[in-house]
């Protein structure tokens, strides 16, 4: 079953932003290749403008969770984390039967 990973980044120095940004297009160069791999969007908070969340859809948690634990993530993660007033939150869902 697919599922879709919500990942926020809140970026509280919008003078971190443009580094932020650099290092989510690393990742976003990185990701298409990873097995399970499906789509992504990314959207921008309007008011106010700190938070930009990625929206991951993947095959399965499985694959989910060995790109989470990859190398290659962990590696632009750190760079990601290192930024002062960035704060990085996971959250993942799958689809909610309604009928």
């Amino acid at each position: 079953m697919a599922i879709k990973v919500f990942i926020k980044r809140i970026c509280e120095d919008a003078g971190k932003e443009k580094e932020l940004i650099t290092l989510v297009r690393k990742i976003r160069t990185i990701v298409p290749l990873q097995p399970g791999y499906l789509s992504s969007r990314y959207v921008k908070k309007i008011d106010p403008p700190k938070d930009i969340v990625a929206i991951s859809t993947w095959e399965s948690l499985e694959d989910w969770q060995k790109w989470y634990q990859s190398e290659e993530r962990s590696e632009v993660q750190s760079q990601i984390d290192a930024i002062p007033g960035v704060k990085t939150v996971y959250e993942i869902y799958e689809d909610a039967k309604t009928e």
